[in-house]
């Protein structure tokens, strides 16, 4: 391992799908072209990012992807990778929720209030994630990610305002109608990135929240994954 943290990230979690790597603060990320995040774009992104930053895989501190809640199909793709360049090198995993990632990527425009990110799940069901932010600026869930159906999504008060993320929001317009008054900005076309899913990553390996690639393992939160 380095003395620094050198790490690569995978977020395919979403149709907007992206790699990034760092070497200490040196950062770079690469959108995918391929929405569908096929293993061979992938790969390519992955060669092209690390070749930018001179980075070698035996050099990585850790692998991170963005574990969910999202497409399954999308999820798995990234936890294989994960799983597969992790074992390759003996390093650990850092697992890092979708939902926190577009959390600090809404964060600019967020102003310091808390966030609630809302992403369409499909039949009927939308995936909440609510987060404030620590001293760092960091996201601290309020609560646990969850899937829901529209008409159980309601913001309990002693959250405050919160700025609404997420395309959730402009799919089922009846949320913003009866979460309206606790709702001060509507961000609905935002996505998570690998730029995102790395500044998290960087605090938990920090902390020492990864595990081992075996244990790599995508978070659906709906449990019917074949649907």
């Amino acid at each position: 391992m380095s003395g620094g943290f050198n790490c690569l990230a995978i977020e395919t979690a979403t149709s907007h799908c992206s790699v990034a790597a760092c070497v200490d603060e040196r950062v770079e990320m690469m959108r995918l072209v391929d929405h569908r995040a096929s293993s061979r774009h992938l790969y390519q992104a992955v060669n092209e990012v690390f070749d930018r930053l001179g980075l070698m895989p035996a050099m990585l501190d850790c692998v991170a992807f963005g574990c969910g809640p999202g497409s399954f199909t999308g999820v798995r793709i990234a936890a294989a990778a994960a799983q597969g360049i992790a074992f390759a090198q003996s390093v650990p995993v850092c697992r890092v929720s979708t939902l926190a990632a577009m959390a600090v990527a809404a964060r600019s425009v967020a102003g310091g209030y808390p966030v609630a990110v809302c992403m369409d799940a499909r039949q009927a069901e939308v995936y909440l994630g609510m987060y404030g932010w620590d001293a760092s600026g960091q996201p601290v869930a309020l609560q646990p990610d969850a899937l829901l159906r529209p008409a159980e999504l309601l913001i309990d008060q002693q959250h405050g305002p919160m700025v609404a993320v997420g395309n959730g929001w402009s799919a089922w317009p009846e949320l913003q109608a009866r979460n309206k008054a606790l709702l001060i900005e509507m961000v609905p076309d935002l996505w998570p990135d690998a730029l995102s899913t790395l500044t998290i990553a960087r605090r938990q390996f920090a902390q020492g929240q990864f595990v081992a690639p075996a244990e790599a393992l995508p978070n659906y939160i709906r449990n019917q994954v074949t649907q």
